[in-house]
């Protein structure tokens, strides 16, 4: 019996599918969390953190993670590559962003912000803990400044 050939779209498909899976594997070695429906992997670097971080289709800061942690607002500052996904959100003064992967993410502290579509977003994060805004010379907390 003849097998049939596959595809070339259907092995670029597989490729694709098998290289998209790698970017949410587990990481060896890393420290392995679930807060809030967020899994965040943690590899120590340094006196930093390397931190891939899977929003769920779904998610918003406001809703899944402020009873967590008890701000009004994410009072952290992310630094990465949106590696995948759609990200949008504001500042507390109505200033707005929007991330589309892959891209570079800056976000000063006093934000919210949420997964936009059907797909998971996933962050990968240059972090130093409470002290990622100084060390990236990022304002404490995002003001917006008028011309």
């Amino acid at each position: 019996m003849k097998k049939k050939p596959v595809k070339r779209a259907a092995r670029a498909r597989a490729r694709v599918t098998r290289a998209a899976d790698a970017l949410v594997a587990p990481i060896k070695g890393a420290d392995q969390r679930t807060i809030g429906g967020v899994k965040i992997d943690v590899v120590r670097a340094g006196n930093g953190r390397i931190k891939r971080v899977v929003y769920p289709p779904g998610f918003r800061w406001s809703t899944h993670l402020k009873p967590v942690v008890g701000t009004t607002l994410c009072m952290h500052a992310h630094v990465g590559l949106l590696a995948r996904g759609h990200v949008r959100g504001e500042y507390a003064d109505g200033c707005a962003f929007e991330f589309v992967a892959p891209r570079a993410v800056v976000l000063e502290p006093g934000h919210d912000a949420w997964v936009v579509g059907a797909q998971a977003a996933v962050l990968i994060q240059f972090d130093a803990g409470a002290e990622t805004a100084r060390r990236f010379g990022l304002p404490e907390e995002h003001r917006h400044l008028r011309a």
